[in-house]
């Protein structure tokens, strides 16, 4: 044989272990010296790489590299066998190091001769190694019984995986079906590296080999687990590591809503990596700039970032937004000389982005920006240049800005910003001309514009209208200590507001600027019911409309104009107008309305103290609210129910109407809603003194039962109804039972599952209402069970696609306890309420009423409700000082339960045993003495006496009798000898069971469908086993939708005639054990057998008598 070669500088094979033990006994003290043991280990590898042997066929022996690889393997197993720590971390770090340094130099350097095949493919030591590596060391750990074992492997492998190199096909596939099987292990730190590893295989995926080996895509399995993972870490994993492009980002964006506050904050964080890509010198536009989003992503993106409760969340969407700010404008520069700023660039630049009309959460953000860093706002310059030239960008930054020195009181910096009254007006008159001009020639050539260039010119009219809209904010906080500009501006919005081409949505504005120019309440209702409203209905006819309309921006602003009163004319009836004449009033009532509207959301006088509004009530709202335009009609309603919060006169007459209008079904949704607001604000404002014959507080709430009962109502109906029923009852102005009740089965119900605006103000609600007050949580406590009864109703109709709108029953029972503890009431110390928290009954009678429930013959609760009942009895609060006599009752009733109703499944008596017990110790001294006969006997308690006597106990036969010692083994032939031999017998059934609890490990169908239908009715009995310690499959969890699908319900075999009669449920023959093979009746699993053997004892007691009767 021929012998080694090795060159004078390598290494002697026999020092090789030593060398690379020492090597990682240096690396898993410390970090700093992993360079460096890398390439010490790299020299290692490369020196023993080059030793080799020639067989006498001519064959090649790779002596060193096997060596290299024993002692790898050898310190790797240790590896996986040590626990988690800091040590056991940095020696996966320096191995991963090595194994991408390894295949690095791989591709680098010369290729020997004897590493290429006949095809011309290079199949380097480095190659072999991390093959070698994954075949026979990690692949086989994934699948480990140990968990520290699976979780070393999993860890090394998602170190790896971009350190691969080049690997044969088959290794790739087996790598990726093993990652993907550790997505479902029951250890969340083992699904989280598997994560980590997969989302380095992301995008890897080929179709037509996917769908050829009938494999799932590996990105279905990532972005299940990011969207349903129960476990925080496991969704961070895959948030970090998942590739951002335009698949990914709805997913990242949805965790900004996860549960979990370290997992939204960490959303924002990725988004902003991702903002731009490439070096500092080439950045280019990322996957999450505000270009490459739609509006709808930046929208959700500040409005989730800025709204969430967590201060870090909203710092961390803070600093996305300024790093929106800073790209914005990637390609625009500083102009030399110029105005304009990079800040200015930047805020603008983003600002076109958004719709600055739709929501009020730009403003926010940007008002956020401008505290975390008031440079921004200090480099923008409010010129006079800037004031002239304003966009629909530059015009909303300006008035964000003096929000935000207005919140802060920084005058100085406000009054340098803000321009002068008069300045500012012109302007303001300016912007306002070209908007009417934009108005009436969009209105003459709209018959010739095709569609696009419509669109175009009603965006422009739009951008026009925001201008004007934000320099009337801005109006509002200008100084009018100038009498000459307030007088300007005074004019001029009193022109505007009665101009015919004013837009609808600039008269609350007006309206606004009009109330801080009035020098009090009664001048602004003067203003407007006398001058701008007369003007409107009675303009005139001395002069043309349209020289009256127009505005000269150079017009003297100190000469008055021409008082109503010297052109009014007799106003034509109605019945005289021609149809264009009639539209033309019509049009000009509704803007009459409009501007009343406006004017009385701002008045807090009395209507006896303004007389001016009779006219008003009497010539324009009254007309409005018989009109039979629909438009004129509903602000007719709201001028009426506003006119009502001034007058309690006016008050009382609505009421009336407006119950009439509620209850007609032809009236339109949009008008019940207003009428429904205007009721609740009416009863809220005036309380209980309104409420008198023959409109009283029952009156009342008949009216409103009547109206959650309604069915067919819309979702923003039913959600006005509610809230206004909870303001009501908040403050306690509705106090009834029924209404309580139905607002929780609305609350309740999967009808309103989708009404998030209900289901978020009730939510508020009956947490505020139970801890407002102890009354108010007896009153909830009452109607625990009948709410509960009702709503189980409700779930058991419910189908199988249905069941995840409502909300589980054990969540229900959970929070009627939650929110009738004495621990969530309210409690001054210098309160009586004080005492009553600490002898709060509450609990005590809802005890009472569930085993009154239990105990009726008639109840229609099913047994899994039930069973949820019995479930909650542990849980209750039960005072130290409670009524003897209740005491003596509730513990009759406990009593009659275990006699008269015996509970049928474990969990139910167990925890009815377990109450029943805490009871009886907690009220000991108020059990003894007097006897349950002597209690009954009494006068006072005939009553709970006289319940007890109609409790008729079950037929003996039916009643499942529960028998302690050794279970029975029915149905086996083994059990003959039991009686004549009972040591061999227990040695038999401890070796029996033991062979079954072996079986259980098999993965095969009928086992399992054997298992599942032994259990019978008992949930917890059958549970998971732990797998045997000699199994070698790895123990995992059957997830495969988690929290996207449930569990289907139980249902009872037999139903309450079959339970009656004597046979057994299980009518199957009785099974044999078979030792030598198949019987003439079938072979029968030990499974199954085992099965038979673990069930309930009342399964077991019902087959041994029928094997007796036999």
């Amino acid at each position: 044989m021929p012998g080694k070669t090795r060159a004078g500088n390598q290494s002697h094979p026999e020092d090789t272990p030593s060398a690379i033990s020492a090597i990682f006994d240096q690396v898993q003290n410390a970090s700093a010296n992993h360079q460096k043991n890398i390439v010490a280990l790299h020299k290692i590898f490369v020196d023993l790489a080059k030793l080799r042997e020639k067989t006498k066929n001519g064959d090649t022996i790779l002596i060193g590299e096997k060596q290299f690889e024993q002692a790898i393997f050898y310190l790797l197993l240790r590896l996986l066998e040590s626990k988690k720590g800091a040590s056991g971390n940095r020696v996966v770090k320096f191995f991963g190091g090595f194994m991408r340094y390894i295949n690095d130099k791989a591709g680098q350097d010369p290729v020997d001769e004897e590493d290429i095949d006949d095809n011309n493919v290079a199949y380097t030591p480095a190659a072999r190694f991390t093959e070698r590596l994954l075949d026979k060391l990690l692949l086989r750990g994934l699948n480990a019984k140990e968990k520290m074992v699976r979780y070393r492997t999993i860890q090394l492998c998602s170190e790896l995986v971009f350190n691969l190199g080049e690997i044969e096909n088959k290794i790739y596939y087996d790598l990726r079906g093993g990652l993907l099987a550790r997505m479902d292990d029951k250890e969340q730190s083992i699904r989280s590296q598997a994560a980590i590893a997969l989302c380095k295989f992301y995008g890897l995926d080929d179709p037509a080999e996917l769908e050829e080996n009938h494999l799932r895509p590996l990105s279905d399995v990532l972005f299940e687990s990011l969207t349903y993972d129960t476990q925080a870490e496991v969704r961070r994993a895959i948030l970090v590591n998942l590739p951002v492009n335009k698949t990914t980002i709805p997913l990242i964006l949805k965790r900004a809503r996860d549960i979990d506050a370290t997992t939204r904050k960490l959303a924002y964080t990725v988004l902003e990596k991702n903002v731009t890509v490439g070096d500092v010198e080439e950045q280019s536009i990322g996957f999450a700039h505000p270009r490459a989003l739609s509006i709808e992503q930046r929208e959700l993106i500040i409005r989730n970032g800025l709204g969430d409760r967590d201060e870090n969340v909203r710092t961390a969407a803070v600093k996305l937004i300024e790093k929106w700010v800073e790209t914005a404008n990637m390609s625009a520069h500083v102009q030399d000389g110029g105005d304009i700023h990079q800040e200015e660039l930047g805020l603008v630049g983003l600002l076109k982005m958004f719709d600055l009309r739709a929501d009020k959460i730009v403003a926010d953000a940007i008002i956020r920006i401008f505290e975390s860093n008031p440079h921004i706002i200090d480099g923008i310059t409010f010129s006079d240049a800037y004031w002239s030239t304003l966009t629909p960008e530059s015009a909303f930054l300006a008035r964000t800005s003096v929000e935000f020195y207005e919140s802060r009181k920084d005058d100085t910096r406000l009054e340098a910003i803000l321009p002068v009254v008069t300045s500012f007006a012109f302007r303001l008159q300016e912007n306002f001309n070209i908007l009417v001009d934009g108005v009436r020639s969009l209105d003459q050539i709209m018959s010739v514009l095709d569609d696009e260039a419509r669109v175009l010119r009603q965006d422009q009219l739009d951008n026009q209208e925001f201008v004007v809209m934000e320099m009337l904010k801005i109006a509002i906080s200008l100084d009018y200590g100038d009498e000459i500009g307030r007088r300007k501006m005074d004019s001029l919005i009193r022109d505007m507001l009665t101009h015919d081409f004013l837009p609808e949505e600039l008269v609350a504005p007006c309206m606004e600027v009009l109330s801080r120019l009035a020098d009090s309440e009664r001048d602004l209702i003067r203003v407007v019911a006398i001058e701008i409203v007369q003007a409107l209905r009675d303009p005139g006819d001395n002069e043309d409309e349209d020289t009256q309309q127009d505005m000269d921006p150079e017009t003297s602003f100190g000469s008055p104009g021409p008082t109503p009163s010297q052109t009014r004319t007799a106003p034509k009836r109605r019945e005289d107008m021609l149809e264009a004449e009639r539209a033309h009033a019509d049009k000009i009532d509704k803007r009459c309305l409009c501007i009343c509207e406006s004017m009385l959301e701002r008045v807090n006088g009395t209507l006896e103290n303004n007389s001016s509004l009779d006219g008003i009530v009497k010539e324009l709202v009254y007309p409005a609210v018989q009109n039979k335009d629909g438009d004129s009609r509903e602000l007719g309603f709201k001028c009426l129910g506003l006119i009502s919060l001034i007058s309690r006169n006016i008050a009382n007459m609505a009421l009336a109407f407006f119950i009439k209008q509620m209850k007609i079904e032809q009236n339109p949704e949009g008008l019940k809603i207003i009428i429904m607001q205007a009721v609740f604000d009416i009863l809220m404002k005036y309380g209980q003194g309104i409420m008198v014959e023959p409109h009283s507080t029952a009156a009342w709430v008949g009216h409103f039962t009547e109206l959650l009962k309604r069915e067919g109502t819309s979702e923003e109906f039913r959600a006005v109804l509610c809230m206004g029923l909870a303001k009501l009852a908040l403050p306690g102005l509705i106090v009834d039972a029924k209404v309580m009740q139905l607002l929780l089965v609305d609350y309740l119900s999967p009808q309103n599952a989708h009404n998030q605006k209900l289901k978020q103000c009730l939510s508020f609600f009956f947490q505020a209402y139970c801890a407002s007050s102890i009354h108010n949580q007896e009153i909830i406590s009452s109607l625990f069970i009948s709410v509960f009864c009702e709503l189980c109703e409700i779930n058991s109709k419910l189908d199988d696609n249905d069941d995840d709108e409502m909300v589980s029953m054990t969540q229900i029972t959970s929070m009627f306890l939650d929110w009738t503890h004495p621990n969530k009431l309210y409690t001054d110390k210098s309160n009586e309420q004080e005492s009553a928290y600490k002898n709060s009954c509450l609990h005590f009678n809802i005890a009472r009423d569930i085993v009154k429930e239990l105990l009726h013959s008639d109840s229609n609760l099913l047994k899994v409700h039930k069973k949820i009942l019995c479930q909650q009895l542990p849980k209750l609060y039960l005072p130290d000082d409670a009524d003897e006599n209740t005491v003596r009752y509730v513990n009759l009733l406990l009593d009659k339960v275990s006699s008269c109703r015996p509970l049928s499944d474990a969990v139910s008596k167990n925890a009815f045993a377990k109450f029943q017990n805490s009871f009886a110790k907690k009220y000991e001294k108020q059990l003894e003495g007097l006897s349950a006969e002597e209690y009954l006997s009494h006068e006072k308690h005939q009553a709970e006496a006289q319940f007890l006597n109609d409790i008729i106990p079950l037929e003996k036969d039916s009643v499942p009798t529960m028998k302690r010692g050794r279970k029975r083994r029915s149905g086996s032939v083994t059990s003959s000898a039991a009686e004549d031999e009972p040591s061999t017998s227990k040695k038999n059934t401890r070796n029996l069971k033991a062979k079954v609890k072996r079986a259980r490990l098999s993965t095969s169908d009928n086992a399992s469908d054997d298992s599942s239908s032994s259990e019978g009715d008992d949930e917890t009995e059958q549970g998971s086993r732990p797998a045997s310690r000699r199994s070698s499959v790895a123990p995992t969890r059957t997830m495969a939708k988690r929290h996207a699908t449930r569990r289907p319900p139980i249902e009872d075999i037999a139903d309450s005639e079959e339970e009656d009669e004597v046979t057994p449920r299980n009518v199957r023959p009785p099974p044999t054990l078979n030792v030598g093979g198949n019987t003439e009746n079938g072979h029968v699993s030990q499974v199954a057998v085992n099965n038979h053997i673990e069930g309930d004892s009342e399964e077991e007691d019902e087959v041994s008598g029928l094997l007796a009767d036999l």
